[in-house]
C-alpha cells in the first residue's frame, strides 16, 4: 500500500516539491500519510478515486490500469481500516490510511 501511494505521489507530484510521508501510532491506530504537491485532483473526481479501473481524465495519458488506488483501499479495508484522500492547491494531495493496531500482535520478518 505504501509503495503504491508513494509511486503515485512521485508520478503525479510537482518535480520541484518534495513528497511527504509520515507514519505514526495514535490511540490504537497506525496512521500513514503520503502527500504530493502536483495538480490537485478535481473535487468531482475524489468520490471515484478508489473505484477499480477508474482514472481521472487528466492522468489517462500516463498509462496504468486504474487499479492501484483500488488495491490500496482494499488492503486497508481488509485490515479493518480506512483510506481517505484530500486534494487542493494550498494543501497538496494527501492520502491518509488508518489501520487499527491490535495489542499483543507483532510482525515476524
Amino acid at each position: 500500500m505504501v509503495s503504491n501511494l508513494l509511486g503515485n505521489a512521485i508520478s503525479h507530484g510537482a518535480v520541484d516539491r518534495p513528497v511527504d510521508v509520515t507514519a505514526s501510532s495514535h490511540d490504537g491506530w497506525l496512521v500513514v500519510s503520503v502527500r504530493n504537491w502536483g495538480e490537485p485532483i478535481a473535487s468531482d473526481s475524489l468520490p471515484k478515486i478508489f473505484q477499480p479501473y477508474w482514472r481521472p481524465p487528466e492522468s489517462r495519458e500516463r498509462g496504468g490500469l486504474g487499479l492501484g488506488l483500488h488495491i490500496c483501499s482494499m488492503i486497508v479495508k481488509s485490515h479493518g481500516g480506512s483510506l481517505q484522500v484530500t486534494s487542493s492547491a494550498e494543501h497538496g494531495t494527501t492520502f491518509v490510511a488508518r489501520i487499527p493496531v491490535r495489542p499483543g500482535t507483532s510482525v515476524i520478518a
